[in-house]
């Protein structure tokens, strides 16, 4: 990533932090150009990097549990709470 590479993650001029980078992409809202921005931005990012692999783990495992269907709004809440305390 060079760093006159415009960010697609600024709302309103503001640039937005690493976990909320990470939940737009986990969460499937992410435009192609975000994709490729935090991919490349992960490449340099160590905690980026870890918080992907992790979350991505957790989201794998949930759905395989959850019977096909989607996980209870409260419990991946909670997940995201929980991992957000781990890496800061």
């Amino acid at each position: 990533m060079n760093p006159s590479t415009p960010n697609p993650f600024l709302a309103n001029g503001k640039k937005s932090t690493c976990m909320e980078m990470l939940q737009v992409i986990l969460d499937g809202e992410a435009t192609g150009e975000q994709k490729e921005y935090f991919k490349q931005h992960m490449d340099m990012c160590m905690p980026c990097f870890k918080g992907y692999e992790l979350d991505m783990a957790i989201k794998q495992l949930v759905q395989s549990k959850c019977c096909g269907g989607d996980a209870p709004s409260d419990l991946v809440d909670q997940i995201r709470i929980t991992i957000a305390q781990k890496i800061s």
